[in-house]
């Protein structure tokens, strides 16, 4: 059973090859308290997982800017912003973490 808050699976992907060629990386829901994320690390170099959520990056700020929340370049901005905070919030989490110890 599909949640009705699901995304539709993209085009092709049914008829996919099953060969590893094609492969889901992460799923992604958010809730009451913490958000619920499953990953699969499926590049050799975690660079390239970096570029990859930059691509991502690109695609929320063009999906905002659609549905009317601005220009993409200036969504691109607030999305790096939010990337930044979130980054410090963690590390901050790490430090209290280990203090704790």
């Amino acid at each position: 059973m599909t949640h009705k808050y699901a995304l539709p699976e993209p085009k092709g992907i049914e008829t996919a090859p099953e060969d590893g060629t094609v492969i889901e990386l992460a799923r992604v829901w958010i809730g009451p308290g913490e958000p619920s994320i499953l990953v699969r690390p499926a590049f050799e170099d975690p660079k390239a997982m970096g570029e990859m959520l930059a691509e991502l990056c690109w695609h929320f700020s063009l999906a905002y800017e659609q549905q009317g929340a601005g220009k993409a370049a200036d969504i691109r901005e607030r999305l790096k912003e939010g990337w930044a905070s979130g980054h410090a919030n963690g590390e901050a989490e790490l430090l209290r973490r280990a203090g704790q110890q």
